[in-house]
């Protein structure tokens, strides 16, 4: 299956006269960035759907509380495999930039699989 290739806060993408379009890894990657940066309760029609990290911004970090959010997100995406760990790093550096990796394994291909990104 095939989405719209879409990075969340970004303008659509044309491709050889049509909208980019994204599958596999990179599709499961842009979901789950979409997913964790909507705020809670944003999404109507799926109210648990979301973390709201970028309204985290200027907070303290607590590590613990945004592991578990964020695991507890990534594990409800279908293209994340449900009986593998997810496992997540949040931490903030020197700067007071919050890095994030979060590693899963792909459902269909059984890959073990790294998003990466700061705030």
């Amino acid at each position: 299956m095939s989405s719209i290739g879409h990075f969340y806060g970004g303008d659509l993408l044309l491709e050889s006269g049509g909208l980019s379009v994204v599958s596999g890894s990179e599709e499961i990657r842009q979901r789950l960035l979409r997913r964790l940066l909507t705020n809670s309760g944003d999404y109507i029609w799926q109210l648990d759907y979301g973390v709201g990290l970028q309204g985290m911004i200027g907070d303290v970090v607590v590590s613990s509380v945004m592991q578990a959010e964020i695991r507890a997100q990534v594990q409800k995406d279908a293209g994340v495999d449900p009986y593998s760990p997810v496992e997540v790093d949040v931490r903030a550096d020197t700067n007071g930039v919050c890095l994030c990796r979060i590693s899963y394994v792909d459902a269909d291909t059984g890959q073990q699989q790294t998003l990466d990104f700061s705030s």
